[in-house]
């Protein structure tokens, strides 16, 4: 008896790893997003302004590997670091939509509720699969370049369900993540008639040789910071006035004639926006002053993940970033 319980055990095991040899030998598909950062548009993005973002140099891989089975189907998810740390283990009984075990209960609830929504637009999508996914993020999380717009991104082009739809049933936001993800170039970004849409743009990088981003190493939740401001930015939606200068400043960005002006134009949004929204500046944030000449601005939600600084803050405040990790603007945007 003990023999045959040892026959068995070593056939247990020796089945499960040729199931994962099976797996790992059968790649079928790898996806891949760029990673984003928003030049200005922030918040009135939702009230119909543009918006210009960026994408940056790091992204984020999907691996999907797939086997036909006749039981139950399931999906084994793995999300990895930059230095190949796992951040997120989890598997999911895909047949009935549950979250079996995950080592991050939120986020893994997260992940379902996407896969969920996938099931809805294509019902059959998961039958009789078992599927390893494996993400590989090559920013930190905290940086917040786009950690859910790329993979809402890599999951669409999975899947074939629209990427917009995806995002804005699971994650809500304006989506101008996801134009940038899909083109993987600079985009200018509005929104009309509930619908989104953009068209190419350029920076051209003369303009913006003494920039830096920092990232000062805490995740915002760009959800929440959006719905602290949702009232007024239903105001906005009808205050014409304020509409027009932001709009004014857009088009002085979007079109600039020179590294003053385009820098002036980025602290007159950030000083209007401030002021109606009645939400504090990177200045107010990080108990600085403005410097003349000097450039300081959130990229995207304020109040935490990335910092867009000229060369003139670096210089006065010094101490203020020395625990920040800084690079170069144009050594890690994509201008063109």
């Amino acid at each position: 008896m003990i023999n045959n319980l040892a026959t068995n055990t070593i056939n247990m095991r020796s089945n499960y790893s040729d199931f994962v040899n099976t797996l790992y030998l059968h790649i079928v598909k790898t996806f891949y997003a760029k990673g984003k950062v928003l030049l200005c548009g922030e918040y009135a993005v939702m009230a119909g302004i543009e918006a210009l973002a960026l994408p940056v140099m790091d992204g984020q891989w999907l691996s999907v590997w797939e086997v036909v089975t006749k039981g139950n189907s399931k999906i084994v998810w793995q999300s990895k670091n930059p230095d190949g740390s796992v951040w997120l283990d989890c598997r999911m009984d895909t047949d009935i939509m549950h979250l079996a075990e995950s080592t991050n209960y939120e986020i893994g609830n997260t992940l379902l509720h996407i896969l969920r929504e996938v099931k809805l637009q294509k019902p059959n999508f998961f039958d009789h699969k078992t599927i390893r996914v494996e993400t590989n993020c090559e920013f930190s999380r905290n940086y917040g370049l786009g950690t859910s717009s790329t993979l809402i991104s890599t999951i669409s082009d999975w899947t074939g369900v629209n990427a917009f739809d995806l995002q804005a049933a699971v994650f809500g936001g304006s989506g101008y993540d996801v134009a940038v993800c899909k083109t993987g170039k600079p985009v200018v970004y509005w929104i009309e008639n509930e619908e989104p849409n953009w068209e190419p743009w350029h920076l051209e990088p003369n303009l913006t040789e003494h920039w830096f981003l920092a990232f000062p190493g805490t995740k915002m939740n760009s959800r929440n910071a959006l719905g602290s401001v949702k009232e007024k930015l239903n105001a906005l939606k009808n205050d014409t006035l304020m509409l027009h200068q932001l709009s004014a400043c857009i088009q002085a960005i979007k079109n600039p004639r020179s590294i003053p002006l385009l820098e002036a134009m980025l602290e007159m949004w950030q000083a209007l926006l401030s002021q109606y929204l009645e939400i504090p500046k990177a200045y107010d944030d990080l108990a600085i002053k403005p410097v003349q000449g000097g450039l300081c601005k959130w990229l995207g939600a304020w109040g935490g993940d990335v910092l867009l600084v000229n060369e003139k803050i670096l210089a006065e405040y010094q101490s203020t970033f020395e625990n920040m990790d800084v690079v170069k603007w144009n050594e890690y945007v994509l201008s063109k």
